[in-house]
């Protein structure tokens, strides 16, 4: 299953190394097209409701930064059986890692705006794409907007 993760200061020691995983602790929050929200969605396509999933974590990534800083989200991989539905409060696309997981890498995407900025806009935060073999560069290209 893909999974979206805002970053978090444990997820930076990877990301600098270039690691193709992550070691991702049980009860960690991430979003994601589980079956239920699936189920609840008949007929619509899997890439938009991975969009509207991708959209949530940015979201919370935005939450959880400072105003003015750009977010960071990691898209992962992790077998079915690794993430269970959060529940009301991690919204229709929330799971939860049920056990601790291993995650493969398979992009990063960071925030063109920071979140003052995008909260003033009124469309979805646009996104940078990185490869999973350039987390260094992606923390590189956050941190360096923060600074500026």
């Amino acid at each position: 299953m893909r999974i979206y993760l805002p970053l978090a200061t444990e997820d930076r020691v990877a990301l600098e190394s270039s690691a193709p995983r992550l070691e991702l602790a049980a009860r960690r929050a991430a979003w994601g097209v589980h079956a239920e929200a699936l189920r609840d969605r008949p007929g619509q396509d899997v890439e938009d409701l991975e969009y509207e999933a991708l959209q949530d974590a940015v979201h919370i990534a935005y939450r959880i930064g400072a105003a003015d800083q750009r977010a960071l989200v990691i898209a992962a991989d992790v077998p079915d059986a690794a993430v269970e539905v959060s529940g009301e409060d991690g919204g229709a696309f929330g799971v939860v890692t049920a056990v601790p997981t291993q995650a493969r890498i398979a992009s990063f995407h960071v925030t063109e705006l920071d979140a003052a900025a995008a909260d003033a806009d009124d469309t979805d935060p646009a996104l940078l794409w990185f490869d999973a073999s350039e987390g260094g560069a992606a923390l590189a290209f956050l941190d360096d907007a923060a600074e500026a």
